[in-house]
């Protein structure tokens, strides 16, 4: 009861007044049913269930070692031991991270724009498991971010239960974890796309400025600002424009322009290798999928420009933030590269599409919406194998982390 006052009285409602209709006041007032609550509390407690193993083997050094850590790692060493000028160049990345890592047992290219490495500099003046413990840490740290960002917006989650059910479903929602276990940076785009979400309907240009600021992870953000664009977001992408711009001259000031060009030419490698399959079974999007059920690369064209035409049209009425999650759904189907810790943006939809079925009190589409997440378990004991099912592959079990590669690195 004292929920639903603070509710009213935050959107103008007055219990006694006409402004509220009779449906209105039973859909406020009406308590969520037992069986959602009990779902509610039980989801995040088995998610995090799950996990914990895993969680108990993050001092370990063979965890730090078999991480995605190195890939961020060895250019930020580089970069502070005057070797900017090489971060792209993979001989030199592997001789360094035999060095500074271990011997090369599969090291990885730096795949991202060279503002990224400044992050890692002051983290290779520590021994590479202590720097990856840091680096949990700092996750952690980005993860209570998101959440404070995204607490005021989900304040319907009061109604479900205690406070801490908000926290632990952010912790357990298994491409997070893995992003943390894995040394991965996906949790930095998650803040930036939590706090450009807060602010694109009070302050598009802003919200674009933010969005600019991911562009580590271009491949994920360039269908969600083509989208945007399609909806006329023009202020929105005006301030992805110039931020992008920014940081990627940044990038090129940094390494000089002969690196760079050096990295398009390893972006176009990268793009013939992922026609490898043991890549792209990793890939839990449409590109996975349709390589494991062997259809071409026309066909999978085809289909994500339909899907993309889909979500233009559905959201083409809706208001700035649903067309934001629209996006950032509908970019992990159809972008090339993807991985599982990059799905952690995902975080986003499904959370306040949790809290908007708790307002409209419509239990069924909650726990749908919970199923969804639940179902990303799947992805924890199989991450190798995404479409081994499709593809009537023998699956294999790995945890998390097995191999820089294998992580999706990059």
């Amino acid at each position: 009861m004292r929920y639903c006052l603070r509710h009213c009285s935050a959107r103008g409602m007055s219990l006694s007044g006409p402004a509220v209709s009779s449906r209105a006041m039973d859909s406020i007032m009406k308590p969520a049913p037992h069986y959602i609550l009990a779902i509610a509390m039980a989801l995040p407690a088995a998610l995090i269930g799950i996990e914990i193993p895993s969680w108990f083997l993050l001092p370990s050094r063979s965890l730090a070692l078999q991480s995605d850590f190195g890939v961020f790692y060895t250019p930020g060493y580089m970069v502070r031991t005057h070797q900017v000028r090489d971060i792209y160049d993979f001989g030199k990345i592997r001789r360094n991270q035999s060095e500074r890592v271990s011997p090369d047992s599969g090291a990885v290219p730096f795949l991202h724009p060279a503002y990224e490495s400044l992050l890692f500099v002051p983290l290779s003046l520590l021994p590479y498991r202590i720097a990856y413990l840091v680096w949990a840490a700092v996750n952690f740290a980005v993860l209570a971010g998101v959440y404070l960002v995204l607490r005021p917006r989900l304040a319907h989650f009061s109604v479900l239960g205690p406070a801490w059910i908000l926290p632990t479903l952010l912790l357990g929602f298994i491409p997070t974890a893995f992003a943390i276990l894995a040394g991965q940076d996906s949790l930095l785009l998650v803040l930036i796309l939590a706090l450009a979400f807060r602010r694109v309907e009070s302050n598009e240009f802003l919200a674009g400025l933010l969005l600019g600021l991911g562009m580590f992870r271009f491949q994920v953000l360039l269908p969600i600002v083509l989208l945007l664009l399609l909806w006329r977001r023009v202020r929105l992408v005006a301030g992805w424009i110039t931020s992008s711009a920014a940081v990627l001259s940044a990038s090129a000031a940094i390494t000089g322009i002969r690196a760079q060009v050096q990295y398009l030419s390893l972006l176009r490698q990268m793009g013939g290798a992922l026609s490898y399959w043991p890549l792209l079974r990793r890939m839990p999007n449409l590109h996975g999928l349709f390589a494991a059920l062997g259809f071409g690369k026309v066909a999978l064209v085809l289909v994500s420009a339909a899907l993309a035409a889909a979500v233009a049209v559905i959201g083409w009425r809706q208001k700035a933030q649903q067309q934001f999650l629209f996006a950032i759904s509908a970019s992990c189907l159809v972008t090339y590269y993807i991985f599982l810790h990059d799905l952690s943006v995902l975080a986003l939809p499904i959370l306040v599409s949790m809290d908007g079925a708790t307002a409209k009190r419509s239990w069924r589409r909650w726990m749908m919406i919970a199923a969804v997440s639940a179902l990303f378990a799947v992805l924890w004991f199989a991450p190798d194998n995404f479409c081994s099912c499709a593809a009537r592959v023998q699956p294999r079990t790995v945890l998390p982390g097995e191999q820089p590669s294998r992580n999706g690195a990059g």
